[in-house]
């Protein structure tokens, strides 16, 4: 195998999951207001949020978590925050939740810290949470996350056709979930 000099291997990009932290506010509020971030993951139409409206959000989210959700910051090895991630719907009843994961920073793109930081989602939702189902979804265009998703094992459901209307046309919704025992067999989670 041929490794490229000052190019991390993509299987060892070591990530943590961290807890919000408040002095983090304004890299959090760069990525909210990113037109292209948001284009990516969000249902709703890009509009810049003020940096008052943005921090009492914030704040809701670190002192008042609601009871089935985890946000967390995504730390690379170099201690430098560089997304976020989250875990919704949390239903221990039924045992199944859904995920999401942004990288924020543009320097740690196509780097392997998407697949270290869904690793560690995916071990703290089955090992920790002890889920069964861990679903996820993805517009059609947003090609990264689906072969991120795909990578790690996740299975397509379906789709809600025409779900989002973006760039003057609609565009589908792809409905993804991957169960405990495809999790715990998958070898590309392994590592």
């Amino acid at each position: 195998m041929d490794l490229v000099p000052n190019k991390p291997n993509l299987d060892n990009a070591r990530v943590e999951l961290t807890t919000l932290h408040w002095e983090n506010l304004h890299k959090h509020f760069q990525w909210n207001n990113d037109p292209e971030l948001n284009h990516l993951d969000s249902d709703c139409p890009y509009e810049k949020e003020t940096l008052h409206a943005f921090k009492r959000r914030f704040e809701n989210m670190i002192d008042h978590p609601m009871p089935d959700t985890r946000d967390f910051e995504i730390c690379a090895e170099d201690g430098n925050v560089i997304g976020v991630a989250y875990v919704e719907g949390i239903n221990h009843y039924n045992r199944n939740c859904n995920i999401g994961i942004t990288i924020g920073d543009r320097n740690y793109w196509g780097k392997g810290y998407g697949r270290a930081a869904i690793r560690k989602l995916l071990r703290y939702c089955f090992d920790e949470l002890a889920m069964h189902r861990v679903g996820t979804e993805t517009f059609e265009y947003n090609e990264a996350w689906r072969k991120l998703i795909e990578w790690a094992g996740f299975q397509k459901e379906g789709a809600t056709r025409d779900y989002l209307f973006r760039d003057g046309r609609f565009w589908d919704k792809h409905i993804y979930s991957i169960l405990e025992g495809e999790y715990r067999s998958h070898r590309a989670l392994a590592a």
